[in-house]
């Protein structure tokens, strides 16, 4: 079905043996959710665009007899460009996977980050919600391109590609890396979508407070 906009992003950082959420100091926040919804060090902060790809993907015909007889079953593992315009500081390192060094700057760790997401869209009429949730993928940054100001000022954005992959957890999303959810099934709830992507959540305020 059509959607329009981005309404919210929500993120939370895995263990990457237990699948649990992160929280406190080695998580996004005290919660372990962060919603990229404007905070302190990034008021401005949200996403301008997400860009999933592969959330299908075409089978490949095998032949026999001069006739395609059957196809492979083949699985999806999308891929999610988010480009944001703004994010706090050290929750973009984190989800990076970017440990602190003596001096206090950020460099590559040896392990990559595990991350979960649930990006949010509304439907035309503004009266429901679909929602792009992600069992289980790493951050990745690609090039970043530095502008001079001139009489105009030349902003940066950042962009981030979320490549997923196998829940943790066997049993999360039956195995899947992504689903797809929306209030407009009946019995749908929110906490249990976000208890489901973010293995550990509870509840709590909202839970997505991003100190």
């Amino acid at each position: 079905m059509a959607t329009q906009g981005i309404f919210t992003l929500y993120l939370g950082k895995l263990d990457p043996h237990t699948g649990q959420l992160l929280k406190g100091t080695e998580g996004l926040s005290d919660t372990g959710i962060y919603e990229a919804d404007g905070h302190q060090d990034a008021t401005a902060e949200g996403a301008t665009q997400i860009q999933i790809s592969n959330l299908g993907t075409a089978p490949t015909l095998q032949y026999a007899n001069n006739k395609a007889k059957r196809t492979t079953n083949s699985r999806s593992y999308p891929t999610a460009e988010f480009t944001m315009l703004d994010l706090g500081f050290e929750v973009k390192q984190k989800i990076l996977g970017k440990v602190q060094t003596a001096s206090k700057g950020f460099v590559d760790g040896q392990e990559d980050a595990h991350v979960a997401a649930i990006a949010v869209t509304q439907t035309l009429d503004k009266q429901h919600y679909v929602y792009y949730a992600f069992a289980n993928g790493t951050m990745t940054e690609g090039n970043k391109t530095l502008g001079t100001n001139t009489n105009s000022e030349v902003d940066s954005n950042d962009v981030m590609t979320l490549t997923t992959q196998s829940p943790v957890i066997d049993t999360q999303f039956d195995g899947e890396p992504y689903q797809v959810a929306s209030d407009l099934i009946e019995g749908f709830s929110l906490d249990t979508l976000m208890a489901e992507t973010f293995p550990g959540y509870t509840k709590a305020g909202q839970g997505t407070d991003g100190q």
